[in-house]
C-alpha cells in the first residue's frame, strides 16, 4: 500500500499549496474577500458530487478505475490553477481538484480497511501521515518557488508531480470486487441503509464537525494572517506548524482509536478543538496564533483517523467504500457550507464573529453525536459489526 501514501502525500502537496498561496492570488488578481469562500466552497462541492455518485463503485470492481481518475483530475486542477486568470477560472480549478480528492479518498481507504488486521485506526492513522507529509512540505515548498520565481509556477510543478504518480498507482494491487453483476436492489440502496443507521449518523456527525472546520480554514486563515501583516513565507510556515506535529503523531494517535475505541477518542479530541478554532479571530499576535495552531493539530491528528475508524465500526463490511464516501460526501457538504459562509462573514462582521461562529456549530454538530450514540471508552477494539 506504500503506493498510496505517495499518491496522498504529493497531492496533499498540491491541496496545501492553494491554502498557502490563496492570499497571494487575492492580492494578484484583485479578488474580494468573500470571493474567496467561493473559491474553497467550490471544491467540497465537487467533491460531495464525486463522493455521492462514484465512491460505490469501488466496492463494485472498479477501484484501480476510480483512483486513477482522481488522481489525472488533481493534476488538471492544479494545472489549471498555474494559467487561471480570473475568478470562475479560479473556482472552476479548485473544483475539479476538489473533484479529483473525491474519487481518490475512498477507493484508498477501502483498500486500506479490506487490508488491515486489526489495526485498521493505525494503518487509516498512517494513510493520514502520508496527507499530512504532503500538508506539511507542501506549504513551504511552494511558497518558497513563488518567492523566486512566481506565485502559478507551484501550482505547475506540483501538478506535474501528481500527475507523475500514476507510476505507482498503476502498480497497485488493490483488492477488487467483483464486476458486471447487476445491483441487487438493497445493493442499489446502499446509502439509504447506511443514513437509517443511528450509529452511522452519529458516527458522521463527528466528520461534518471536522470538515466543517476545514472549510472555514481554507478561506480565512491565509487571509487572516495577511491581515496581520504576516508574509507569504509566514503564511506557509504557519501550515507547517499546524501539521508537522499532527505527522509526528499521527500513527500513534491513529492506534489510539484501536485501544480506547474510535468512537471516544474522535468525539473527544473533536471537543477539545472548538475552543481554539473559536479563539482564532480575537488574537491578534501571530506568533500566539502558531502557539495555538499546535495542540489543534495534535487534536486533529487523534479525531480524523477515529472518525474514520468509527464510521467503519459502524457500517457493514460489504459498504466499506460506499459508507467512507458517504462520511466525506456528508463532510464535503459541511465543508461547502463552511467555505461559502465563512469568508462573507469575516467581511462583514470581522474575524471575531467568523471564528467564534465556527467553534459554536463545530460544538452543536458533536453534541448532537453524542447524543445520538454516547461515545464509551473501550479497550476491546473494533465493533463485533466491523469485525
Amino acid at each position: 500500500m506504500k503506493g498510496l501514501y505517495v499518491v496522498a502525500a504529493v497531492t496533499m502537496a498540491g491541496v496545501s499549496a492553494v491554502f498557502a498561496l490563496l492570499a497571494e492570488l487575492q492580492k494578484r488578481y484583485d479578488l474580494s474577500t468573500a470571493s474567496l469562500g467561493w473559491i474553497g466552497g467550490a471544491a467540497f462541492a465537487a467533491a460531495l458530487v464525486t463522493q455521492l455518485s462514484l465512491a460505490r463503485y469501488a466496492d463494485r470492481g472498479h477501484a484501480r478505475l476510480v483512483l486513477r481518475a482522481g488522481v489525472v483530475a488533481c493534476a488538471a486542477g492544479l494545472l489549471w490553477f498555474a494559467v487561471a486568470t480570473e475568478l470562475w477560472q479560479f473556482v472552476a480549478a479548485r473544483a475539479v481538484l476538489g473533484a479529483g480528492v473525491g474519487m481518490l479518498v475512498p477507493p484508498a481507504r477501502r483498500a486500506i480497511l479490506l487490508t488491515a488486521d486489526g489495526n485498521q485506526g493505525e494503518k487509516l492513522g498512517m494513510f493520514y501521515a502520508s496527507y499530512l507529509a504532503g500538508f506539511v512540505f507542501g506549504p513551504p515548498i511552494a511558497g518558497a518557488i513563488a518567492e523566486v520565481t512566481d506565485v502559478r509556477v507551484p501550482f505547475a510543478v506540483l501538478g506535474l508531480a501528481v500527475l507523475a504518480t500514476l507510476v505507482p498507482v498503476a502498480r497497485l494491487d488493490l483488492p477488487e470486487a467483483e464486476r458486471g453483476a447487476p445491483l441487487a436492489l438493497t445493493e442499489r440502496r446502499v446509502l439509504r441503509r447506511l443514513v437509517a443507521d443511528r450509529r452511522v449518523v452519529a458516527a458522521m456527525l463527528v466528520i461534518v464537525s471536522f470538515r466543517y472546520s476545514v472549510g472555514v480554514f481554507e478561506p480565512l486563515w491565509a487571509h487572516h494572517l495577511d491581515h496581520l501583516g504576516a508574509s507569504t513565507m509566514v503564511v506557509t510556515l504557519s501550515l507547517t506548524v499546524f501539521a508537522l506535529p499532527m505527522l509526528l503523531v499521527a500513527k500513534r494517535a491513529g492506534a489510539l482509536s484501536d485501544r480506547y475505541g474510535s468512537r471516544y477518542t474522535s468525539v473527544l479530541a473533536g471537543f477539545a478543538t472548538v475552543p481554539l478554532m473559536a479563539a482564532y479571530g480575537w488574537v491578534t499576535s501571530i506568533p500566539l496564533l502558531f502557539l495555538l495552531v499546535l495542540p489543534h493539530g495534535l487534536g486533529e491528528a487523534v479525531e480524523s483517523p477515529g472518525t474514520q475508524a468509527a464510521l467503519a465500526d459502524a457500517a457493514p463490511k460489504s459498504d466499506a467504500a460506499a459508507a467512507q464516501g458517504l462520511g466525506e460526501a456528508a463532510g464535503s457538504a459541511a465543508a461547502a457550507i463552511g467555505a461559502f459562509t465563512s469568508a462573507p462573514l469575516y467581511a462583514w462582521a470581522g474575524p471575531g464573529p467568523a471564528w467564534l461562529t465556527a467553534g459554536a456549530v463545530m460544538a452543536a454538530l458533536l453534541t448532537g453525536s453524542t447524543l445520538l450514540d454516547r461515545p464509551v471508552r473501550s479497550r476491546l477494539g473494533p465493533h463485533p459489526v466491523a469485525a
